[in-house]
């Protein structure tokens, strides 16, 4: 049994408002709203859900901490946040009888706490608009400008964390046994969705008996380890929907895995067959194969995101000749969301630092046949890459034979 919760720890949320302050001193700005519910988690660790309830982090160059929360939600953040300051409070969306709309609740304690604040920015001009959210913007409230900076946050996610890292990577041990289930179980006559969610059922069972009270969920909704696949041509989409049908002899399989763990995901997906796969399907398979290895050498720091899209593109263009079958660009970061900053795109110049953690996916997708995507977990080393979804890439441990 693990003892060590798998969470990050308050010393770690404190360094990462310290170097929020640094960068806010470093851009002469004198104070940062944060409205976003994964940013408000990353710099706080109040991890909730985000309804039409706004809830704001206000912190000031000098590292002063102040946050704004409906009622509903004050004694769950100090069971979250014991370190931090008891919250501002306001009774209900949209006022609760008070009268007051909660952004103005949010400008009225921000003048009061913050008086000296002039330069103010935010990852969001007001709270985003969800679950039949409607009010001012925050320029509007305080009738002086606000300056949306949300990369000074999003920069600082980028690059992950020793603990981060090792996050993801226990994410991924479980995101890989997940797919071994799901694999193992699909047979002739499948349901897509009764098996994905069978695996997940049973992966989740087992992660959670192997991990114990180690395991602190951050969420409310989904399971801790998750598997789906969709069928046919239909994987001829990127983003294909489930079918109810059943699984066919000659079907490819376009698969999806991952796990959660601290509130960071991983991510692996794979291309399998059903039944022995014809020419055509290995040709494809290959190349898909062959460019993934080209994506994978290239990931390295000194480089930029833009330099690896270039490199996998022409490789696909000169030595596939299959650019026409590219749907989308190589990958991205991820973490505490399934897609951050940065992308590996032709169009995004980022550097390429130590601890990003990056999908590398690139894809081909042949119309009326199917898609050909794996999709694996890497963290940036100082002289490369590290694959940390370990799953067989191989066709023949790919292949589902009918029984």
């Amino acid at each position: 049994m693990i003892a060590t919760r798998l969470e990050i720890g308050a010393v770690e949320y404190a360094a990462r408002r310290t170097q929020l302050a640094l960068t806010l001193q470093q851009q002469e700005l004198d104070l940062m709203v944060v409205f976003g519910p994964t940013r408000v988690a990353y710099l706080t660790g109040f991890f909730f859900a985000a309804t039409e309830r706004p809830v704001a982090l206000l912190l000031s160059s000098d590292g002063a901490v102040s946050v704004l929360l409906p009622d509903i939600e004050a004694s769950h953040f100090a069971s979250q946040c014991p370190d931090l300051p008891a919250p501002v409070t306001y009774p209900e969306y949209p006022g609760g009888g008070s009268g007051r709309h909660p952004l103005q609740v949010l400008g009225a304690h921000l003048r009061q706490q913050f008086p000296q604040a002039r330069r103010i920015a935010a990852d969001h001009d007001g709270y985003e608009n969800r679950w039949g959210y409607r009010g001012p913007v925050l320029s509007a409230v305080l009738e002086t400008p606000v300056r949306v900076k949300l990369e000074l946050i999003d920069d600082q996610r980028a690059v992950k964390s020793p603990a981060e890292v090792a996050l993801i990577r226990e994410a991924c041990r479980w995101g890989d046994h997940a797919h071994r289930l799901m694999q193992d179980a699909i047979t002739v006559g499948s349901n897509e969705l009764l098996v994905s969610h069978g695996a997940s059922l049973q992966a989740t069972r087992e992660m959670l008996e192997s991990l114990g009270d180690a395991y602190v969920p951050k969420a409310r909704e989904g399971l801790p380890a998750n598997t789906m696949f969709i069928t046919g041509a239909n994987t001829a989409y990127p983003h294909g929907l489930h079918r109810n049908t059943g699984v066919r002899v000659s079907d490819v399989l376009v698969t999806g895995a991952y796990g959660t763990v601290g509130g960071y995901e991983s991510e692996l997906e794979r291309t399998m067959h059903v039944g022995e796969p014809t020419l055509q399907f290995v040709e494809y398979f290959e190349a898909m194969v062959a460019a993934q290895d080209v994506a994978l050498q290239a990931i390295r720091p000194g480089r930029t995101c833009a330099s690896v899209e270039t490199e996998v593109r022409q490789f696909i263009r000169d030595e596939l000749g299959l650019d026409h079958l590219v749907r989308h660009h190589t990958g991205h970061a991820f973490g505490l969301e399934g897609h951050e900053h940065p992308f590996l795109d032709l169009d995004d110049p980022t550097p390429i630092l130590p601890g990003m953690i990056f999908s590398v996916e690139p894809g081909l997708y042949v119309p009326d046949l199917a898609g050909f995507r794996h999709s694996d977990t890497i963290v940036v080393t100082e002289d490369g890459a590290e694959r940390l979804s370990l799953y067989p890439r191989d066709l023949d441990s790919l292949i589902i034979h009918p029984a």
